[in-house]
């Protein structure tokens, strides 16, 4: 089993962390096949999102993943994008939340 990637994240967000997650994989399966179609609107509209919604709910990394594919869809760089995809993935399939108190 690779190594975990244990992200702490405001226990009040653990009602949508597991559907956000699975919009996530959702996400980057289209962006594998916007890729096929070089579709680089598609991957870069999809790629700010990423980008934006991860650090909202404490996913740093994944916020700078979206960074990197959004720049792949800029410069039409279909095996970048290819491989910051298949990281992004190998990112959530690691990843272990851990919910922390809320700081009200």
């Amino acid at each position: 089993m690779p190594d975990r990637v244990i992200v702490g994240v405001d226990e009040d967000l653990s009602d949508l962390i597991p559907g956000f997650l699975t919009h996530k994989r959702a996400d980057v399966m289209t962006i594998f096949d916007a890729n096929a179609r070089h579709d680089y609107a598609e991957i870069g509209r999809i790629a700010h999102r990423i980008k934006g919604e991860g650090g909202s709910y404490g996913f740093e990394t994944m916020t700078e993943m979206g960074r990197s594919l959004e720049h792949a869809a800029a410069m039409r760089d279909d095996g970048a994008v290819a491989t910051l995809a298949h990281q992004l993935l190998n990112y959530m399939d690691r990843l272990e939340v851990v919910f922390r108190p809320s700081k009200d």
